[in-house]
């Protein structure tokens, strides 16, 4: 007999416009059962009669009432997650939702099919996961109060009458006289450290008892770490997805900006010949470089499971950054103590780089007076299991300096963002909090070791890979693949524009430049062009409808798609990408390998 199929999550969708309704009803009626409404205020009344609905989707602008709104009125009434559609002009509404802790996401119109599901998927996991938690409170409540062990009546002279002599303690003593001279029940919430380093949280609850005109104490103490523990976790993601779904959609603007600047500086650069002016142009690079890194790294936030996780060597990756470590930290001392016979790993490579450097210059910054820095690499197997690890082979990489080392409090905040134990201007107190989510995103974790006086250990888990390595990029096999091109550029900002197109013209390329979509299309079909360059998001049409619109129209065309944000939607094989900020060679590079996907243009 087969067991019971899970009942269909409840997603609650509210928009003005009914043909917005019956989309979002084809896209998700096969794995939820869906309720619309055009209405908030209908909506409102539908969530007071359906409390098991898992998410709410609702459009921010409706004339009725705001979307921000309505949410901030749904939360009352429904402990559903709650998602926001919004266009790019809304995002101050976001934001301040996001901060009132009113929305969990947030998805631009038009949406990526796939995307969104995606994270309405995630949405209602959330909502699962916080009413099982509440649920086992509950639970968990009931059978402490009702449990014989850990319970015990203490009477007027301090002694335990019945029940385990544990309850009596020689800290609570004074707290147990003073709930039973108040005649008031009293609630205590203990917080210790184990013996692994890992808080401990006790709940001691006191109910004052008269029995045969004698006092007396009814204590029960009930072990509450796990489900703090669980709180926690819960919390922490929360966090990051709220954090990473705005990081996401501020990206596009932002590494515009970003490539302007670049751009602009390289281009300066290859004019000056004043000495003192090219330091100061390399000076800007550099601070712009670093605004790049920062953005990546912000970026790692929004790309919670949809990371490119391949097969990859750990000890290739920690070598191939020896002199980047070196030349970033100016540590003196690094040791390499890398297993030779290191098992490959699930990883997004470019993910656990920066990782690695993340914590090569926390220990830099936790060694102020100087010290080593060990990085090892070993090979591991969890026989059982826990809650944040799967049994089954690990390769690690551990970062291990000999620095101030950490108090028992700071270590367990340490995860959280942006805290932070460093000076200001110092630390974003995003660094540790990336690394957990590069590991976690890749099926591992991140532990931490740490004593003060004694250094600081962070050991990165990655799951073992049966893959194969992937082989080393090679040369271009086609020695035409880079000619000169005539090439059709199409980019909103004007000043990412002009540094492209300044680029395709200093690698030899013909290149014409249009601002939107529609111009785009339209020269497409009046003149000949050998690659089409578009950005991703625009006003109008994106850069992936061009692409299915160039395909349709002549087969085999290349297209390079260039981005801000975190990660591209899977794109067709004659689409090539190019993510922003962008040198001209990385353009170079993505044009020769955009050229090759199709040969010569047809």
């Amino acid at each position: 007999m087969s067991a019971t199929p899970p009942e269909r999550p409840t997603v609650l969708l509210v928009d003005d416009e009914a043909e917005i309704l019956v989309a979002f009803e084809d896209l998700l009626d096969e794995d939820y059962r869906v309720l619309t409404t055009t209405s908030p205020a209908r909506a409102l009344e539908i969530l007071a009669a359906e409390p098991d609905v898992s998410v709410i989707v609702s459009d921010q602008r409706m004339p009725e009432m705001p979307g921000h709104v309505f949410l901030s009125r749904a939360r009352e009434i429904s402990a559903a997650e709650t998602l926001l559609l919004t266009g790019y002009a809304d995002i101050e509404a976001v934001i301040a939702a996001v901060n009132d802790g009113r929305i969990g996401g947030y998805a631009h119109k038009p949406w990526e099919p796939e995307a969104l599901r995606a994270m309405i998927a995630r949405a209602a996991e959330r909502t699962r996961l916080r009413r099982e938690l509440s649920f086992e409170q509950a639970l968990f409540a009931a059978l402490v109060e009702r449990s014989p062990d850990l319970v015990g009546v203490i009477d007027g002279e301090g002694r335990v009458v019945r029940g385990n002599a544990e309850v009596m303690t020689p800290e609570g003593q004074a707290q147990d006289r003073a709930v039973m001279a108040s005649g008031e029940v009293g609630d205590e919430e203990l917080r210790e450290i184990g013996a692994d380093g890992q808080p401990l949280y006790r709940r001691v609850r006191r109910f004052p008892l008269e029995i045969d005109g004698g006092a007396y104490l009814l204590k029960v103490i009930s072990d509450e770490s796990e489900q703090r523990r669980l709180q926690l976790r819960l919390q922490q993601s929360e966090k990051l997805q709220a954090l990473g779904t705005l990081a996401g959609g501020i990206a596009h603007d932002f590494n515009n900006l970003l490539t302007a600047v670049n751009g602009n500086l390289e281009l300066a650069a290859a004019r000056a010949e004043d000495p003192r002016l090219v330091r100061y142009i390399d000076s800007a690079s550099e601070a712009a470089r670093r605004g790049a890194g920062l953005t990546k790294r912000l970026l790692s936030f929004s790309r919670q499971g949809e990371m490119t996780v391949e097969t990859a060597d750990p000890n290739a990756i920690v070598l191939g950054m020896r002199d980047l470590i070196l030349r970033t930290t100016e540590l003196k001392e690094v040791v390499f103590d890398l297993a030779p016979d290191i098992w490959p790993v699930h990883a997004d490579p470019e993910q656990l780089e920066l990782a690695i450097l993340n914590l090569a210059i926390n220990a830099r910054d936790a060694m102020p007076g100087g010290g080593q820095v060990r990085i090892a690499t070993r090979n591991a197997v969890v026989a059982a299991g826990d809650a944040d690890l799967r049994a089954g082979d690990y390769a690690t990489i551990a970062l291990i300096d000999s620095g101030e080392g950490m108090t028992a409090e700071v270590a367990a905040r340490v995860f959280e963002p942006f805290f932070t134990t460093k000076e200001r201007g110092r630390g974003t107190g995003l660094g540790l909090p990336m690394v957990h989510a590069m590991a976690v995103n890749a099926g591992g974790r991140v532990t931490l070791e740490t004593e003060i006086g004694q250094g600081t250990t962070v050991t990165i888990w990655l799951p073992r890979s049966a893959g194969e390595l992937a082989p080393a990029a090679g040369a271009s096999e086609n020695p035409d693949a880079c000619r000169a091109l005539r090439v059709l550029l199409a980019e909103d900002d004007a000043a990412v524009r002009a540094v492209s197109e300044e680029y395709l013209r200093a690698l030899g390329h013909e290149v014409v430049s249009v601002s939107g979509g529609a111009a785009a299309l339209a020269l497409f079909a009046a003149e000949p062009f050998d690659l089409v360059m578009t950005d991703f998001a625009m006003p109008g049409l994106s850069g992936a409808e061009i692409a299915e619109a160039i395909e349709r129209a002549r087969p085999g065309t290349p297209v390079l798609i260039v981005t801000g944000f975190a990660d591209t939607i899977a794109l067709p094989p004659h689409v090539g990408s190019l993510r922003k900020p962008f040198t001209q060679s990385e353009l170079d590079a993505a044009l020769c390998a955009c050229k090759t996907i199709t040969g010569e243009a047809r």
